[in-house]
């Protein structure tokens, strides 16, 4: 997620002020009352795409649009006071990527990568469905936000023939000039931009607009998919090894912060794709707008044994090795187990050690 004020705000001020600053009533009902359910939920992880914001890079030779401040204007019910500290509560820290976007700046007066005012409201829809879940259906949380229960965190971060012909077709067809350096991917980052904030795109694009989405999305399969181990290890391991991490210390209670009961980790559609791919369940769609991976971890009432619950844009998901939605926690850890990536064998994987691949 960029480092800038509207973007922080934006994020952090949408999910909470949807998610947990409003007083509540808690609505049981007569269902839920007579049939319990026989899992306890322990603990929540959600990893969720950043809102609509401008695109990284608008494409070369083709005709421009007025991504004008207008456009970044925070709604008033997502304002909300904060500071942006280090993990450690320290002064901010630099932000080279923003810093890279700051460098250039779009037609109409903005910088590329900005959390639009559509983006913001897209989070605060969000946060609204994570405060019905987790709030008032189930009062896993309490009423008012609160550090000790909710940790946030920010992420900053065409060799296939088929995929170099189309490009170059579609490049073509745009009257891009053969020099400029484009991507499906690209291409498709600033269609969506677009058409997510009512503004035009060059109408050769309406022919090819299922190409750029099936193209993009090839790309990042072919860098990582699954039979690519090592690709999926680096991108997402270490992230998969803290997800694990936080369900063992939530269950052994052994974290410094006891009372923690949700993890919201704010990434990017980059993030989500080959996370999709680790956990078995991408559906060769590109990931939209906020949308969330979330990870519940639940207690059976009566045997204790713990379980693992994936969903995926609010939709519950069976994954590859596990034999139940609710997944007895050993075989979650083990459909992860070629993929989540330790701290120390992540350094060793990167700088070429031999025989560090298994976790």
């Amino acid at each position: 997620m960029r480092r800038n004020l509207w973007t922080k705000a934006g994020v952090f001020g949408s999910m909470s002020m949807a998610f947990g600053s409003l007083l509540w009533s808690q609505k049981k009902t007569e269902s839920d009352q007579v049939h319990p359910s026989p899992y306890e939920l322990k603990l929540v992880q959600v990893l969720f795409r950043h809102g609509a914001r401008t695109p990284l890079k608008s494409i070369p030779d083709v005709m421009e649009v007025q991504w004008v401040p207008v456009l970044l204007e925070p709604p008033a019910h997502t304002h909300i006071n904060y500071v942006v500290t280090d993990l450690h509560g320290g002064p901010r820290p630099p932000s080279p990527v923003e810093e890279s976007y700051r460098r250039n700046m779009l037609t109409g007066g903005t910088f590329p990568g900005q959390l639009t005012t559509v983006g913001m409201q897209q989070l605060y829809e969000l946060g609204k469905r994570l405060r019905r879940r987790y709030i008032e259906e189930t009062a896993f949380l309490g009423p008012t936000f609160t550090p000790a229960e909710v940790y946030h965190r920010w992420a900053e971060s065409s060799t296939l023939p088929d995929i170099a012909a189309d490009l170059q077709s579609i490049q073509n067809a745009l009257g891009i000039a053969a020099h400029q350096h484009v991507d499906f991917i690209l291409i498709r980052d600033d269609m969506v931009a677009r058409e997510t904030h009512g503004l035009p795109c060059p109408p050769v694009l309406d022919t090819w607009r299922d190409t750029v989405e099936q193209r993009a999305v090839d790309m990042m399969f072919h860098i990582y998919e699954p039979s690519k181990r090592e690709n999926l290890q680096l991108c997402v391991g270490p992230l998969l090894h803290t997800l694990l991490f936080n369900i063992d210390e939530k269950l052994q209670g052994t974290s410094s912060e006891p009372n923690r009961k949700l993890f919201l980790y704010s990434a990017h559609d980059t993030t989500l794709i080959p996370c999709l791919m680790a956990l078995g369940i991408f559906d060769m769609k590109w990931p939209p707008y906020a949308a969330d991976i979330t990870l519940e971890l639940h207690q059976h009432r009566q045997t204790n044994e713990s379980f693992i619950k994936v969903s995926y844009l609010g939709q519950d998901h069976l994954l590859p090795g596990c034999s139940g939605v609710y997944c007895p926690l050993q075989e979650f850890k083990q459909a992860l187990s070629a993929y989540s990536l330790s701290s120390e064998l992540y350094q060793s994987l990167c700088n070429g050690t031999e025989g560090v691949t298994k976790p």
